[in-house]
């Protein structure tokens, strides 16, 4: 794991989402926050960080967090589209 030391921390792994590790005063302890919510957020597909919706890359492809490549989804409507293949029901 390639990471800076000191909060807040970016960790990537070619096995997970990039994201940074940082310090949630309403939860009380440090929670990671992942760059394509990050992004989601500062472009305005989602108005709430720690919002249950989902962020969704269009092209599947985790490292590509362009604005246009994310797209917020219910929970249930992303899984759903995930086990149909690609498919939105």
């Amino acid at each position: 794991m390639v990471g800076v030391i000191f909060r807040p921390r970016v960790e990537f792994d070619l096995d997970h989402y990039p994201r940074i590790r940082v310090w949630d005063p309403k939860a009380g302890h440090d929670r990671y926050v992942y760059l394509h919510r990050l992004t989601a957020y500062a472009h305005g597909e989602i108005d709430d960080l720690w919002s249950e919706l989902h962020v969704h890359h269009v092209d599947e492809d985790r490292w590509n967090n362009h604005p246009d490549n994310l797209e917020a989804r219910s929970p249930d409507e992303h899984t759903n589209y995930h086990l149909n293949g690609g498919v939105l029901s």
